[in-house]
């Protein structure tokens, strides 16, 4: 039996640039919990009438600490994005499905890799942010590529790796994303767990490629993004 979705409106509180076509929408929250690294689905009836049009899923980028979620995102074309983009202070947008196991639990000291792709950065934001807030370590090598220099959360890393010299923070632009790329910047690193977030179908290929290397991974897969748009 197909579970009933519980929903939830969303004001938006603000929204503000990130860099390039990356935006940031801030929405109130009174009830939901999550943890760190966690989406769900959002609805906007205003996109279209059927749920290609109007339905999209994101990955929180603000931490729990925060409050507030937060949806960034690069605004595209599409009618959905463009809905987003045009809400105002007040406007509700309706959340539901919350969850998903993109989590960094504790893992018995085995190292942590986290890969992101682009605006694949968003879930990484959020773990970071709440491992800071609760005292846990930030031990891991966070391995960020992007398609030009203009990198969604830059600063925050940078200070959160100036704080932390235990998180290593490795920028790389313009580079091919691959299995054999992560494994080189990681081969000091001995049987790390490897978390990858971006672009579905170089998620979905990299992640095959590296579990038949024997690599321990979680993947956290952005549908209506490839190697074009990330």
């Amino acid at each position: 039996m197909e579970e009933k979705k519980v929903f939830t409106l969303l004001p938006l509180i603000s929204s503000h640039d990130e860099v390039d076509n990356v935006r940031t929408f801030i929405f109130e929250n009174k009830s939901l919990a999550w943890v760190a690294g966690q989406s769900q689905g959002y609805i906007l009836p205003q996109a279209g009438e059927s749920e290609k049009e109007n339905q999209r899923w994101f990955t929180i980028s603000s931490a729990p600490c925060e409050g507030t979620i937060h949806i960034s995102t690069r605004v595209s074309a599409s009618a959905f994005k463009q809905a987003l983009n045009a809400m105002n202070p007040g406007d509700q947008i309706k959340a539901h499905s919350l969850g998903g196991p993109f989590t960094w639990e504790e893992n018995d000291g085995a190292p942590v890799v986290l890969v992101a792709a682009g605006i694949g950065i968003t879930p990484y934001r959020s773990i970071l942010l709440q491992r800071k807030f609760l005292g846990k370590s930030l031990n891991a090598t966070l391995l960020y590529f992007n398609r030009t220099n203009e990198i969604p959360f830059e600063n925050e890393l940078q200070k959160l790796s100036e704080e932390h010299p235990e998180l290593q923070l490795k920028i790389i632009i313009d580079e091919p994303l691959t299995a054999e790329k992560i494994l080189e910047l990681t081969a000091e690193i001995n049987k790390p767990i490897v978390f990858l977030s971006g672009p579905e179908p170089v998620v979905s290929k990299i992640g095959t490629d590296l579990k038949e290397r024997g690599v321990s991974i979680n993947l956290d897969r952005f549908p209506g993004y490839d190697e074009s748009n990330f």
